[in-house]
């Protein structure tokens, strides 16, 4: 699980931004979410879209 208390801000943002169906299935992915980067790719990966 993400660790949700230690988001950057940057990070809390983009997560916000999120639908919640979304955010949730980030939540129970289980991905070690370290980066901006690793949580787009996680948020993706939960879509299905393919965003550069």
């Amino acid at each position: 699980m993400p660790d949700m208390f230690n988001l950057t801000p940057q990070m809390q943002q983009y997560f916000d931004s999120l639908p919640k169906m979304t955010q949730e299935s980030i939540i129970q992915s289980g991905a070690k979410i370290n980066s901006l980067d690793d949580l787009k790719a996680v948020a993706e990966g939960t879509t299905g879209n393919e965003q550069g």
